[in-house]
């Protein structure tokens, strides 16, 4: 009997797919003839037929379990087939892993779809001799636009943008019945409209998850509430605004918009914390002393007043100059903040750095600059709140009075410790650029290490490719219902809890929390449906990212457009054998310097010092050289800018 496999396969325009699962230890090869029907990203069922020459396995495609998604953006175009050796038109996917040949059977419907972007939904296929069968579903508009890049970005991705009308229909009932409800909670709620509240959050901040409260206590410690707003009390499970919350499962932010998980009356309205205003909120109340330390803590549903919002640069304005409202109280919290971030490095927190860029836009979306987010200790004052609440909600549910962990079924966030492969790989890159890593033989790396090596470099050009390298070697945060803890916070316990506006996980965290509190028992049998909830959160998750990193390198491609013969000032962030990368100090930007584009001189590349030497001028470029480029080419369709040295 032939062993079978599972994975998710990868595939390529040139019609080859890869999968890798922990059965093997490279990847498995699949051509043309042994992919079946498979698409990137699919779930498939797949045996494995040996090696070829190089050593390579090869792999036959038996069955597509699941498939990622069923749309496809792109265009269709006149484009040179190598096999038929002529030019053809055809459908050409945005997506450079679409390899079949797409048969639309109502494209004569549409005219005039040149240069046009459409989307396309597999109808049918269920037989590898034959080309899949799609159907045009829209057409989003003329290609390079901003408004049709924009949804490219995101439908090309399985996601939605707008709301069914009987969803937004059932979104202002709730908001009309609010007032009714608001006086039946009345009784059942904590009232906790008298402490002092506040939320810090952007400048540009629309929906507002949470708010903070402090109160100095008779026995010199303090009352600290994190107070989260509580869609899950007006959105009921499988109601028509839970079905699209979880189809949808987060928010999506790209460069010019946010796409709610929520409609706009309950997200930005009806559940988000506004200033002034009563609201149903779920809170996280601990009696703390000034260090941080917790004495006492309570959970459960309250109803609270933001007596003031702030952004991130007032308050952090206000903590600088010691003037400002309520200035004792945010340094009191700041105070705090400071201590739990030590004690929590202490214990293996990871110190990743990330660079956020923000794009300005003129009347007609297109990019005039972009600029670095300033980040602000106000910023990871309110994130040291966020972790406290989500790490003590999940020890509540998670750990018994005894100190014995319990079985109750739950939504956890977990980060799992790196593969060894990855780290002996991302030390060996580090190593090579001059770096020492103190790993184990069995590629084991402590959290206290990858803060040594981020803090040793920490302000210098080099810290961001040592930090992307330290974290591509991480596995990727996700949702389920084993708990395993997170690696990159350094908690046996951690939980999302306080975005529910924003995340799908966090309302069912305030459902489950809620039963708890209750003293209800939750069969075992629910921990599967949770678990299928927690695993298409994170799909989804995933894919949101993707959207938003997919609108940054337009507006990038569309800013270096107007830049071409322009010099600038970057880092060598890359070296392959076809050229090096270059990371704009200014703005943040990647290109290619293309080995052709190098200068005068024939320059080859050392795979064992990630160098590009010149072989006449003895011309040396290494990860983290500082050099001065020229914007040679923009290609804003294929998202590519190309530098020269100049």
């Amino acid at each position: 009997m032939t062993t079978t496999y599972t994975g998710q396969i990868r595939t390529t325009g040139r019609k080859m797919g890869y999968v890798r699962t922990p059965d093997f230890e490279g990847s498995v090869e699949f051509d043309e003839r042994n992919l079946g029907t498979a698409l990137d990203r699919d779930t498939v069922t797949f045996e494995v037929r040996g090696k070829n020459r190089e050593g390579q396995l090869q792999g036959k495609i038996i069955s597509v379990d699941k498939r990622a998604k069923d749309v496809f953006v792109g265009q269709i175009k006149e484009v040179f087939d190598r096999e038929k050796k002529k030019r053809v038109v055809k459908f050409v996917a945005d997506q450079r892993g679409f390899w079949p040949e797409a048969k639309i059977l109502n494209v004569q419907k549409f005219k005039k779809l040149d240069r046009k972007k459409i989307l396309i939904k597999l109808e049918k296929w269920d037989n590898a001799k034959r080309d899949p069968e799609f159907i045009i579903v829209d057409v989003l508009g003329k290609a390079g636009h901003h408004e049709t890049e924009m949804k490219a970005a995101v439908l090309d991705r399985g996601l939605v943008m707008g709301f069914p009308p009987e969803v937004e229909k059932a979104a202002q009932k709730i908001k009309e019945e609010a007032p009714k409800l608001f006086e039946q909670e009345l009784e059942k709620r904590r009232d906790m409209r008298d402490r002092l509240t506040f939320t810090i959050d952007p400048f540009d901040a629309k929906d507002f998850d949470d708010a903070l409260s402090l109160t100095t206590l008779d026995n010199g410690n303090y009352e600290v509430g994190i107070h989260i707003a509580d869609p899950s009390f007006f959105v009921r499970p499988g109601s028509i605004l839970d079905e699209e919350a979880v189809k949808r499962a987060t928010s999506i932010y790209l460069v010019d918009r946010t796409i709610p998980m929520l409609p706009e009356v309950l997200s930005n309205d009806l559940c988000s914390l506004n200033p002034n205003e009563e609201k149903l909120t779920f809170s996280a109340v601990f009696e703390m002393d000034a260090a941080g330390n917790i004495y006492d803590r309570w959970f459960g549903r309250t109803i609270t007043i933001s007596d003031r919002r702030f952004n991130y640069e007032e308050a952090q304005e206000i903590l600088d100059t010691g003037n400002g409202d309520h200035a004792e109280d945010l340094k009191i919290m700041s105070e705090m903040a400071k201590a739990m971030k030590k004690q929590e490095i202490a214990q293996g927190k990871i110190e990743f750095e990330s660079t956020e860029v923000q794009f300005k836009l003129d009347e007609h979306m297109f990019p005039i600059s972009v600029y670095e987010k300033e980040r602000t200790w106000t910023m990871e004052m309110i994130e040291e709140f966020m972790l406290l609440a989500n790490k003590e909600v999940s020890k509540f549910v998670s750990v018994g009075p005894d100190g014995q962990e319990m079985k109750r079924p739950f939504i956890y966030r977990i980060h799992d410790k790196p593969k060894a492969e990855k780290i002996i790989q991302a030390a060996g890159v580090l190593e090579k650029i001059g770096f020492e890593t103190e790993i184990s033989s069995e590629g084991a790396i402590s959290s206290k290490e990858i803060n040594r090596i981020l803090s040793e470099h920490r302000g210098e050009d080099i810290e961001e490719f040592i930090s992307m390298t330290l974290l591509r070697s991480m596995r990727k945060a996700e949702y389920s219902t084993k708990n395993i803890g997170h690696f990159g916070l350094g908690f046996k316990h951690y939980s999302h809890f306080t975005s529910p506006i924003r995340r799908y996980p966090d309302m069912i965290a305030h459902r489950y929390l809620q039963k708890y509190l209750d003293g209800d028992s939750v069969p075992a049998s629910e921990k599967g449906l949770i678990e299928e909830l927690a695993i298409h959160s994170s799909e989804m998750e995933k894919r949101a990212v993707d959207a938003e990193r997919a609108s940054v390198k337009f507006k990038y491609t569309e800013l270096f457009s107007t830049k071409i013969g322009d010099e600038l000032v970057g880092m060598v962030s890359g070296v392959t054998k076809y050229g090096i990368f270059v990371e704009d100090k200014e703005t943040k930007a990647e290109g290619m310097v293309n080995v052709r584009n190098m200068g005068g001189d024939f320059f080859k590349y050392d795979d064992k010092t990630l160098t590009m030497r010149g072989q006449s001028s003895g011309a040396v470029y290494k990860i983290g050289d500082t050099v001065t480029v020229k914007v040679k080419d923009v290609d804003i369709e294929e998202r590519k800018i190309d530098f020269e040295i100049a």
